[in-house]
């Protein structure tokens, strides 16, 4: 899919990633791109697109164990790693999500005005 052709726009984000598919368990600690809609993890698996996984991104430097945990589907799995669509997320993780893309960005207004026309992650 083409950079035009998206919903959201994407950044690179390191944190502590975790994803869960098929009850085992990979963990990144850079997310090569991530937006309110999915992801690309750097993480090499033969999956079937489909498959539903479960994605923890620990937020740092926070008081509190803080994360965003999010379900989510297999779109593709190629060399440069897992490409995730997000369709599960809890309101507190989504808040958390948005807070991460909206500083992270170097267009905070595009990204207000993304997360404006599609609150949700659908």
């Amino acid at each position: 899919m083409s950079d035009d052709n998206r919903r959201f726009t994407r950044i690179p984000f390191t944190m502590n990633t975790e994803i869960k598919i098929n009850d085992r368990s990979y963990r990144t600690d850079n997310i090569t791109n991530l937006s309110v809609g999915g992801c690309l993890l750097p993480v090499v698996v033969n999956v079937e697109p489909a498959t539903p996984c479960s994605i923890k991104i620990t937020l740092e430097g926070t008081t509190d164990e803080m994360a965003i945990r999010i379900e989510g589907e297999i779109v593709r799995a190629a060399p440069e790693g897992l490409a995730v669509k997000f369709v599960r997320i809890d309101p507190e993780s989504l808040f958390h999500l948005q807070n991460v893309i909206r500083y992270n960005s170097p267009d905070a207004d595009t990204i207000e005005s993304e997360i404006s026309k599609h609150p949700g992650i659908r």
